[in-house]
């Protein structure tokens, strides 16, 4: 019967925790792991703006345009009853999409994205930065 009970408070829990959709989750772009060796770059810059789904893919909204973001290893895409969400898995912070917020990282070049990341600039095409959820 405990067994029983217990199986019954996760699978409640779980359904809390996210709600399965119909609807596919958008592209969410991550950079590739630095080579054996080496450490990741990162970008010291603030990029702030709200994060929309435009062509299926993650960007993030400012100024007067939007930008696809290709985020850090670490970055998680959710949904649950609220609506879509970034988490960053090291710290479990949490952004909701639409909610104009700050993130860590800059700008990349148009070639650089479209020679490394030919299926992201293929998707989701121009302007490109890279970004990490910042504290």
């Amino acid at each position: 019967m405990k067994i029983a009970i217990g199986l019954l408070l996760s699978v409640l829990a779980s359904g809390c925790a996210s709600v399965p959709s119909s609807e596919p989750l958008p592209f969410l772009p991550l950079l590739a792991p630095p080579p054996p060796g080496t450490e990741a770059i990162a970008h010291t810059a603030l990029i702030s703006g709200r994060l929309v789904v435009e062509r299926g893919c993650v960007r993030l909204a400012h100024r007067d345009r939007s930008t696809t973001m290709i985020w850090h290893r670490g970055t998680e895409l959710g949904r649950d009853r609220s609506g879509l969400f970034l988490r960053e898995t090291h710290n479990g912070q949490v952004v909701r999409f639409g909610v104009k917020t700050g993130f860590g990282g800059g700008e990349m070049s148009q070639r650089y994205v479209e020679e490394a990341y030919p299926d992201v600039a293929q998707r989701c095409g121009p302007p490109y930065a890279s970004g990490w959820i910042s504290d």
